[in-house]
């Protein structure tokens, strides 16, 4: 097969031009190319095989028998080609995608269908776990497409859709002696712990709650615990006295052990955002589905 080395796919199309216009010059207006660099090229294809290709009369070029039998086995292989770059090109390419700790399934949901349908070609998301900061560290390297993060952050390079804002209630154990009320007030909450996380992992979140809750009159102490298992979560607040959460009403959400307890006049809110880097189409994305309505958990 040493004699293929070097053959391309022009060289096919230009034959088969050449073979259905019976013709070196209408072929060449056809392909765009210049007529004597059609007859060289269809000369050295024929040396190459070494083959006769074609028969040179006056009406035109006209196929040999063997020219007749390579024509078949050219419109086979394009044809062929043309069926796996289709195939390839329908299926769905894997966009990578981070989610940080306290996405709910039904807003993960949403965002992978509103991440198919406004990508220009079929996309196929696959989630993983990161923080909020350690996403926009991903972003800028490539290694993530999109990131779902708290906001807010510092979005100079990133075009960012906000998918889901919530109410922060809190959350408590059972057995905690606030857990009967129905509503709290700041100022029940001003000799309650509050259970935290790691600020690195959502600095410009914390910040802005933590100045929330001073505006109110609360500068809480912190118990910080580092891990999102929910098993946990719900041990810690049984274990610690006096120790309160601040999250959306679904945390506590078919747990026994926990009630959620709304914050008189409106607690501080949650932002989760969509991010993706502002330049490309993963941009571009973004900027189709900040365009329509979205849906929310």
């Amino acid at each position: 097969m040493d004699e293929l080395d070097g053959l391309e796919i022009r060289h096919l199309r230009y034959f088969l031009m050449v073979a259905r216009e019976g013709k070196i010059l209408t072929a060449s207006q056809e392909l765009n190319i210049a007529q004597p660099s059609l007859s060289q090229l269809i000369q050295r294809l024929e040396r190459r095989l070494g083959l006769v290709l074609f028969n040179r009369t006056a009406r035109g070029m006209e196929l040999t028998a063997a020219g007749e039998v390579f024509r078949r086995g050219a419109e086979r292989i394009l044809a062929e080609l043309d069926e796996v770059l289709a195939e390839a090109g329908s299926t769905a390419r894997v966009v990578r995608a981070g989610v940080c700790a306290g996405v709910v399934p039904a807003l993960l949901g949403d965002i992978e269908n509103a991440i198919m349908r406004n990508s220009e070609k079929p996309v196929s998301p696959k989630f993983s776990a990161e923080s909020s900061s350690r996403q926009l560290e991903l972003l800028r390297t490539g290694e993530l497409d999109f990131a779902i993060v708290r906001l807010p952050f510092d979005a100079a390079e990133f075009e960012v859709v906000t998918v889901a804002d919530q109410e922060l209630g809190v959350v408590l154990h059972t057995g905690h002696p606030l857990a009967g009320r129905t509503e709290l007030e700041w100022a029940d909450l001003r000799d309650q712990w509050l259970l935290w996380f790691d600020a690195r992992r959502a600095p410009g979140y914390a910040q802005g709650l933590l100045a929330s809750l001073a505006t109110h009159g609360w500068r809480p102490r912190l118990h910080t615990m580092d891990n999102d298992r929910h098993a946990l979560f719900t041990h810690t607040l049984r274990s610690v006295p006096g120790l309160v959460a601040l999250r959306p009403r679904s945390t506590a959400a078919g747990d026994p052990q926990l009630t959620w307890i709304p914050i008189s006049g409106g607690g501080p809110r949650e932002q989760l955002g969509l991010a993706a880097l502002r330049e490309g189409g993963h941009g571009e994305t973004l900027r189709r589905m900040g365009r329509e309505w979205f849906p929310s958990s």
